[in-house]
Formats: structure tokens, C-alpha cells, sequence
């Protein structure tokens, strides 16, 4: 067949038209997958909605009681982060870069490493119970979380089951990154990361991880190194564990004055090892101040501290139970007589009244009957005469009865608990307790109540998981670290010592200058004015 232009007109092979319509519905349904799995964040554009003319829209923003969280990423931001790499302009990796530039998984890295991330980072969502990477898998991509939360699990095997378990290791937020070792080290994945919820992530892919960001996180990775090689504890530890370390460490910089630990600051169940700076411990007592002929006298405030047990303590704490259990057992003995007592009184009591009953019966006497339990199933009738008998307990009647129902009380014995006022001239000072130099380490769960860390100089710490050291107990060498802090650092008692001390020297050293300047015939002129400024403001005063 001869076509306008002369030439012949090529029919499509039927087996290539049935390739092409093949692909063309595989890509349909493809789409129609990755638009289910985004729909949680696709919807939230109705939420900027502004147009005019679909009152139903309208209606239904206007029903809408609660408007969702602000997003990080809108949904232009998304689309534009799923375009293609090599397709971004420059202006669009200019705009990506002042909107992941201030997130919070980014803050780590400097300006022209983030401009470099902009230009080669994917946006992916997760819904909730997804595996975004598999143990024992080959890597492909570095992920940042954005906003959701993650749970990382590893695969054990149980010695008792003799089976492989799943165990959790930790958990990760929004501003923490995963999947970098497998990258970095060329291994597959070392542990399982599956979504809680919904999660928004930023994808680095393998490549673009070699050119951008390895040289950085190598060099966080030879920071942690360097510094768990500071301290012998972690010199028995094998490469894999030294790289779970890498992991999971955390390296944080304080400066001069600034708080690391206590009054509810600092990173919990952490322990911190401390490589460069010095930083003290800081813990506050109460004391009661009273003066008595002109001298004051310095007691100790402190609710929480048990009061000290002398022998008559002792004794009474830890013989007291078998005293009790003696008083006890002789007060089942004499319950039991008087029962006995009872008992004997009442059977004399029913063979009286089995006599009379006969007479009163003849009489045509109709009493007024009463049933007694004792101790069994038998009940006793007694007549209104023979009830009236004596016994050793009293009876009262406490209210009358009725057939209409009462209200219950409930009558606690429990007394309320009395709160005492503050005693007078309660005053609050602070205390140094203990000095940690570089190669200190705290943290471990000693006691804390009343304390605080505070640097010194500026400080660099590594941080480490107390779980993850637990994990690891060579020798228990981290529970006999605590047990030496515990034992080494002074006690609020040992502090309220060295108080009354400090005071007693300082009053002793105020009346013998006194004594001194009283005796000389010279008259000091003096005052504090001839003091130079810069010997002045280096003083320390007591407030």
C-alpha cells in the first residue's frame, strides 16, 4: 500500500503492539500502588484549599473541627523532591536547600554540604508498620527522618530456644539518620528498621553518598572511634562491637557554665564520658540557721533522710514481729477459754429454759423468741426471759431498724496525711561535692536528688547508652564504677559537716582579726574605697 508521501506505510508487529499495551497497564497499576501508598500525604492539599467554585470542598473545610499539624515539607516541597536529580534547575536546588536546610536531621552538617544534599535528596513515605530496611540485605540509600518514628530491631539467637529471636535495640525520631554503616563499611544491613506510625524520610541514594556525605560521616565515625580509645573500658571490645558504639554514640559540647546533667537537663539513661574541659558537681542543702547568745546554731533540713537507729531501734524493728506473734498467740488462748466459758454457759442456759418451756406453755405464756450462733450450725432458741441473761460484753443497739435502706458511710482509719510547715529561718546553700576532670565518666545511676553537673570550662562528651554498656559488662566492671561513685562522693550529711566547719573557721578567723585591730592603738583609715577595683570583683562574697 502506497502512501501520500510514496512511501509504504510499516505495520506494527502484533506481538510488539501487545508488549507496548502490556507495559503501558503495568505502569497504570504501578502508579495507581504509589498512589494509594501516598495518599496519607497527598490529602493533606485540601487542607490549602482556596478555591471557589466546589461548595462541597467549601462545606467540608468549613465542618473541619480541627486543623491538621503544620507539615515541615508542604506538598509542593514533596513533588519537587521526588523529581528527578538531573532534571532539578538551579533554582529549584536553590529553594530545596532553604527548606531542609533548617531541618532538624541537617543542623549537623555545614552550608555547602547542605547545598550538596539539596540537589541529590528523594523524598519517601512510610506508613505505619512498614520495613524500610531488612537485616542481613544489601544497602542501597541513607534515610533521615523527618517526622514520624521508627523502631531498629536485630536478630539473636536464643541459646534457651534455640532459635533465632527478634529483640529490640532502640528507637529513632525525627532528626536522626540511619543505614549509614552498611554504606560506609560496605556490609550488608546490621539491623531492621521498621515504622511506628507515619514517617516522612529523606533518601540519600549509594552514590550519591560516596560523593556527598561519606567524607563527613567518616569523620563523626573517627571522632567516636578516637574517643572510646581514650578509655581503657573499651579495650577488650571486637570490631563489631566497637562499630555497635560508633552507632549508637552521641557527641555533645557544652560551654563554660552551662548545665550537663540534673534539674531535669541532659539526655537520659546515657552515660557520659567526659574528653576535654572540667565540670563540678553542685548539690544544694537546707539548713535551719538559729542564734542563741549571739552565736548561730546550724541544723540540718532534709525530710528524706532517715533519722539514725540506735539499739532500742534495732530491737524494736527486728524483734518486734516475734513479739507480736507471741501477743498474739496468747490472745488465741484466751479467746479460746472464753469461748469454752460460753459454751458450757449456754448449755446450762438451754437445759433451764427446756424445763420452764413445758410450764410456760401451760400457762398460755407466748414469749418473744431470740436466735444465738455459737460457733456452728446449730441455732439456739432462747425465749425474751432467757435472753435477757448477763454477759460479760455490752450490747448496743447503734441505730434502730427500718425496712427503708440508709446511705453507706465509709469511715477511714487511715489518717490524712499532715503536711508540717517549713521550719524559720530556713536557708538554701550550695555545695561543691566533687570535681570531673577529663577521663571522668558519671552517669551510671548514682544518686542525684538535690544535684547538678555544671562545666566548668567548655566540655566534649561522649555519650553512650546504659543499656548498651550493660550489654557488655566485662569483669561488671560499669556496676563497680557506680558502686565507687556511690561510696567516693560525699553524702548530704558529710556536706552539712564541712558546712558548720567552713562557718566555725570563718567565725573564729572574723573574731581573731577583731581581737587584733581592738588591741592596736593605731587608728586605721582604710577604708574599701582603697582597694583596687580588680581585687574587688575577683572576691568571692557570701550571699
Amino acid at each position: 500500500m502506497t502512501g501520500r508521501g510514496g512511501g509504504a506505510k510499516k505495520e506494527l508487529d502484533p506481538e510488539q503492539l501487545m508488549k507496548k499495551k502490556f507495559r503501558a497497564k503495568c505502569l497504570f497499576r504501578a502508579l495507581g500502588r504509589l498512589v494509594m501508598a501516598n495518599a496519607h500525604w497527598l490529602i493533606e492539599d485540601s487542607e490549602n484549599y482556596e478555591g471557589l467554585e466546589n461548595v462541597k470542598r467549601r462545606v467540608q473545610q468549613a465542618m473541619r473541627g480541627k486543623p491538621k499539624k503544620k507539615q515541615l515539607l508542604s506538598i509542593n516541597d514533596k513533588a519537587l523532591l521526588n523529581k528527578p536529580a538531573n532534571e532539578r534547575t538551579e533554582q529549584e536546588k536553590k529553594y530545596i536547600y532553604r527548606i531542609i536546610g533548617g531541618l532538624k536531621c541537617f543542623k549537623r552538617y555545614p552550608n555547602h554540604v547542605k547545598k550538596k544534599l539539596a540537589a541529590v535528596t528523594y523524598f519517601k513515605y512510610y506508613g505505619p508498620c512498614r520495613t524500610i530496611v531488612r537485616q542481613h540485605q544489601d544497602a542501597h540509600a541513607l534515610y533521615f527522618i523527618v517526622s514520624g518514628e521508627v523502631t531498629v530491631t536485630q536478630m539473636v539467637f536464643d541459646e534457651l530456644l534455640q532459635q533465632y529471636v527478634s529483640i529490640e535495640i532502640g528507637v529513632m525520631q525525627s532528626g536522626d539518620l540511619f543505614g549509614e554503616v552498611s554504606l560506609l563499611h560496605g556490609i550488608p544491613r546490621t539491623a531492621t528498621v521498621t515504622t511506628v506510625g507515619h514517617c516522612e524520610l529523606l533518601a540519600l541514594m549509594k552514590e550519591d553518598f560516596k560523593n556527598v556525605l561519606q567524607a563527613s560521616v567518616q569523620k563523626q565515625w573517627d571522632e567516636v572511634k578516637r574517643a572510646m580509645s581514650a578509655f581503657t573500658y573499651f579495650d577488650g571490645l571486637d570490631e563489631v562491637a566497637r562499630r555497635e558504639g560508633c552507632i549508637v554514640a552521641k557527641m555533645k559540647s557544652y560551654e563554660q557554665n552551662e548545665t550537663l546533667l540534673g534539674d531535669g537537663v541532659g539526655v537520659a539513661n546515657f552515660v557520659y564520658f567526659v574528653l576535654s574541659g572540667r565540670c563540678q558537681m553542685i548539690e544544694s542543702i537546707q539548713v535551719v540557721v538559729t542564734t542563741r547568745l549571739g552565736r548561730d546554731f546550724y541544723s540540718l533540713y532534709d525530710p528524706y533522710i532517715p533519722p539514725d537507729e540506735s539499739e532500742q531501734d534495732l530491737d524494736t524493728k527486728y524483734f518486734g514481729a516475734y513479739n507480736n506473734r507471741r501477743e498474739s498467740r496468747d490472745s488465741v488462748e484466751s479467746t479460746s477459754q472464753r469461748k469454752s466459758i460460753e459454751r458450757k454457759r449456754t448449755e446450762s442456759i438451754l437445759k433451764n429454759s427446756s424445763l420452764s418451756k413445758q410450764s410456760k406453755h401451760s400457762e398460755g405464756n407466748k414469749g418473744e423468741s431470740v436466735q444465738i450462733s455459737v460457733d456452728g450450725p446449730e441455732i439456739i432458741e432462747l425465749s425474751a426471759s432467757t435472753a435477757a441473761v448477763p454477759s460479760t460484753q455490752e450490747n448496743r443497739v447503734l441505730l434502730d431498724p427500718t425496712e427503708q435502706g440508709r446511705n453507706s458511710h465509709r469511715m477511714s482509719v487511715i489518717p490524712e496525711a499532715i503536711v508540717e510547715p517549713l521550719p524559720q529561718n530556713l536557708r538554701t546553700y550550695f555545695m561543691q561535692v566533687c570535681i570531673f576532670n577529663p577521663g571522668s565518666s558519671f552517669g551510671f545511676g548514682e544518686n542525684m536528688r538535690d544535684r547538678r553537673i555544671v562545666a566548668l570550662t567548655p566540655v566534649d562528651c561522649m555519650l553512650l547508652p546504659k543499656i548498651w554498656l550493660l550489654q557488655r559488662n566485662t569483669a561488671n566492671i560499669w556496676t563497680r564504677i557506680q558502686h565507687y561513685l556511690d561510696k567516693k562522693i560525699p553524702t548530704k550529711k558529710d556536706l552539712f559537716k564541712q558546712f558548720v566547719e567552713d562557718r566555725r573557721w570563718q567565725e573564729f578567723r572574723d573574731q581573731m582579726v577583731d581581737d587584733v585591730v581592738s588591741r592596736s592603738n593605731t587608728v586605721n583609715w582604710t577604708s574599701v574605697h582603697d582597694v583596687p577595683y580588680s581585687i574587688r570583683m575577683e572576691e568571692m562574697l557570701d550571699i
